[in-house]
């Protein structure tokens, strides 16, 4: 039995047994309203409703701020879906594990906010069943789950630099070495650099005694939290998600001997007992959106589309490679590329929009009709043979 089938009394539970109060802000809100909504209430979400629909913006998404005073909320909100309380814990782990989200958003049958379902309250209820008994993770080691070999930053590195990191990488931790070896000196995460952003009347109050104009080009080492939440290679999962949680974290480095061996995070722990994904066919998508919403919608049409080109002819391989282009007034557009690979004969399709959902069904109808016009010569051609034959 895999690890993950020993979580499967809990991927089974619907979600409304977890269902917590979210941070809501409003739409006109500023991002140093947002900003100062996160730390008053230890959050790394927040929910913006937007017109039936629930946008999200977490700590990493404020990292790409330029301007804290005159960005717009809405630039950063990426709209997430909205889980029904019938949802059970394996799929909302799946969409939080594999988007890098902490919590999702639960509503009733009128589409309204009723709460949130976060990555904490899971690990929490993994701590519990691992104390009952319920699930059997004794053989289970820090080093069987850690993200090994994790980026890191030296302490002369400047703040700006972890800010760059992490955007293009979309992490939220980076541990701090000394400088010529790898022994540890501290850890910056998402949360501390933005707690840079604030105007500095504000983060006078907090103490931080920065001059606004300098706070990038800081060491990162003056920002960065000296007291490491630590676990060894050796360490059980129980002994690890209890040492999360009792430092009140959202981390734990792995250590050998005072040297860093990895880092184990909620989407470590969640990855666990998420549901898995069935695929039929092998199936590769590269460029996914970040908008977990649109995203899910491209997966599924993928995937619906090359099971029923399979049940025509046999698949091998299918691939689909998205870019996104900026156009004139702010408007995205995709260029879709795919590529179906069959045992005789591969077929491709290119097609550009601004509509990803339709651009994925134009692409669905070519492909079809491409395969059934092959279909189709292909018995006349036998049709043919055989009346020379007779």
């Amino acid at each position: 039995m895999t690890l993950n089938h020993s979580f499967e009394s809990l991927q089974r539970r619907p979600v409304n047994n977890w269902i917590e109060s979210p941070v809501v802000v409003e739409p006109d809100s500023t991002v140093s309203k947002i900003v100062g909504a996160m730390i008053d209430r230890n959050a790394y979400d927040v929910f913006i409703p937007l017109a039936g629909k629930i946008a999200q913006i977490n700590c990493r998404d404020l990292l790409s701020v330029r301007d804290i005073t005159s960005t717009r909320p809405s630039l950063l909100g990426k709209i997430v879906p909205m889980l029904s309380p019938e949802v059970t814990v394996g799929y909302a782990a799946r969409i939080m594990s594999y988007y890098r989200l902490r919590a999702l958003p639960v509503g009733n049958k009128e589409g309204e906010l009723v709460g949130q379902i976060s990555a904490k309250s899971l690990v929490k209820t993994i701590q519990k069943f691992i104390r009952d008994g319920t699930i059997p993770t004794a053989a289970v080691k820090a080093l069987d789950i850690m993200t090994p070999q994790p980026i890191v930053l030296a302490e002369h590195d400047k703040v700006s630099t972890a800010r760059s990191i992490m955007e293009r990488r979309r992490i939220d931790h980076l541990p701090i070495v000394k400088k010529n070896n790898s022994e540890l000196s501290g850890i910056v995460t998402s949360g501390h650099i933005i707690r840079m952003m604030l105007p500095s009347e504000k983060i006078a109050k907090r103490s931080l005694g920065v001059e606004k104009l300098n706070r990038l080009d800081m060491k990162v080492s003056g920002i960065a939290d000296s007291n490491l939440v630590i676990s060894s290679l050796e360490d059980s999962l129980q002994s690890v998600v209890d040492t999360i949680l009792e430092a009140d974290s959202t981390y734990s480095v792995v250590t050998d001997d005072r040297d860093l061996r990895g880092i184990i995070t909620y989407r470590d722990i969640m990855s666990l007992f998420a549901e898995k994904a069935a695929e039929d066919v092998q199936g590769y998508i590269i460029g996914l959106p970040e908008d977990p919403t649109e995203a899910e919608s491209v997966k599924s049409k993928f995937a619906s589309t090359i099971r029923h080109l399979d049940a025509v002819q046999h698949i091998e391989e299918a691939r689909c490679k998205l870019k996104l282009h900026d156009s004139k007034g702010g408007r995205k557009r995709y260029e879709v590329d795919v590529r179906v690979v069959m045992p005789n004969r591969s077929y491709s399709y290119q097609k550009t929009g601004y509509d990803l959902a339709k651009i994925f069904g134009q692409v669905g109808d070519a492909l079809k009709r491409k395969i059934a016009e092959r279909s189709s010569t292909k018995g006349l051609d036998s049709a043919r043979k055989k009346n020379v034959n007779n």
